[in-house]
């Protein structure tokens, strides 16, 4: 009996390395992701050309006909 306990114990340390060692990575990963996700949030965005028509900007919107 105490050779199977052995084995449990032994076959429970080793779950719980491994669930260790996947909660690691998974941190590693988030970590990641959320870098990543705030260098996005840092780039910036892509601006409209210059008006550079010589007009005035009202022709640059049209209005609703009745």
């Amino acid at each position: 009996m105490s050779d199977q306990i052995a084995k449990l114990t032994a076959a429970l340390a080793e779950s719980e390395r491994k669930r260790v060692a996947e909660q690691e990575s998974m941190s590693e990963t988030v970590q990641q992701i959320k870098e990543q996700v705030m260098n996005l949030t840092r780039r910036p965005t892509t601006l409209a050309p210059d008006d550079t028509d010589d007009e005035s900007g009202e022709d640059d919107y049209v209005d609703l006909t009745p």
